[in-house]
């Protein structure tokens, strides 16, 4: 059986798998990446992590025939560079995949996480094989990995996807990606969370959201937000509602530019489906042409968490 290595790369976390080539995850071992300090840093714990995970999968490097590496962009595939990630200040110019070559002496197949989670859903996904499928993260940060006519959109330089810094409000606030008003800032796990801790540290709010944050500002997540909006607060609602507009208004814009047959949503949508996917399937036509929407279907990922090591696999597998 042949052997790959799929390691995946996060803002907050990275996991290394061995997996086969029918697409079988055989272990999977996690770290903190530790984006605030020098990549240099997660260059050796990585290192580690390797080795671990391939003495949990009892297999040695010999036995690993490439290696499919996803990363947060903006990034270059023909260099292997990680350039600039919003949400990674210490990640510039960073040669990830020279440094993976050195380690693994297999090669490596490299790509931005987007577009690995795209190729994970069309090549594993509840709609494998669909030929216009675009895969629409909703994390940490917010990005897309688009498949057309079955081939993966790269773009003249490897932006092909990254809409979660279009501008959708010119006037918006500032975003670490030099832009205002980008798509990201408004429907971007992380932002949300940070706006809601600013409006809620001066006790000018009365919300749930605070109680379900332990009385702590900085604990105030998408979670807590989910908790207090099952409880039906005002502010936590008001604060959805905002957020499902401007869900609504970017995703018209993504289903006028690639007139998908299917998109999936990540991982927001997987732990929030019934209170998003009902609410774009009535308004993303207020945004997007009647006959882009009528045959569209909008689905939250069945892939669950597996998703970034099953994109890093499929990178390797639709090379081969």
């Amino acid at each position: 059986m042949t052997m790959y290595l799929a390691i995946d790369v996060g803002g907050t976390k990275t996991a290394v798998s061995v997996g086969d080539e029918a697409g079988r995850l055989h272990d999977t071992k996690r770290m903190p990446t530790e984006a605030s300090q020098p990549p240099g840093q997660w260059r050796r714990r990585l290192n580690d992590l390797v080795q671990m995970t391939l003495d949990e999968a009892s297999v040695s490097m010999k036995d690993i025939k490439a290696v499919g590496l996803a990363v947060p962009g903006p990034m270059h595939v023909g260099t292997g560079m990680v350039l600039a990630p919003p949400n990674m200040p210490a990640w510039q110019n960073v040669p990830v995949k020279s440094w993976v070559e050195e380690l693994t002496r297999v090669p490596v197949h490299i790509n931005n996480d987007a577009n690995a989670a795209a190729l994970a859903e069309y090549c594993f996904g509840e709609f494998r094989g669909t030929p216009d499928l675009v895969y629409l993260t909703m994390s940490t940060g917010l990005g897309a990995g688009v498949i057309s006519g079955g081939r993966l959109v790269q773009g003249a330089n490897d932006l092909g996807g990254e809409v979660g810094h279009m501008v959708i409000d010119a006037d918006g606030p500032p975003c670490p990606c030099g832009h205002h008003g980008c798509w990201e800032l408004f429907c971007g796990g992380r932002n949300l969370a940070l706006r809601m801790q600013r409006e809620l540290a001066g006790g000018q709010q009365a919300s749930l959201v605070l109680e379900e944050a332990g009385g702590a500002i900085e604990n105030i997540d998408f979670q807590v937000l989910a908790r207090a909006l099952r409880r039906k607060d005002a502010y936590a609602q008001r604060i959805w509602d905002d957020y499902l507009e401007h869900l609504a208004h970017g995703i018209g814009i993504v289903t006028m530019c690639y007139n998908p047959g299917v998109i999936v949503l990540g991982t927001i949508a997987i732990h929030m489906h019934e209170l998003i996917v009902p609410y774009l399937e009535t308004h993303i036509r207020r945004y997007a042409w009647k006959q882009a929407c009528e045959h569209l279907v909008i689905r939250p990922s069945r892939l669950g968490t597996n998703i970034g090591d099953l994109g890093a696999l499929a990178l390797v597998l639709s090379e081969q």
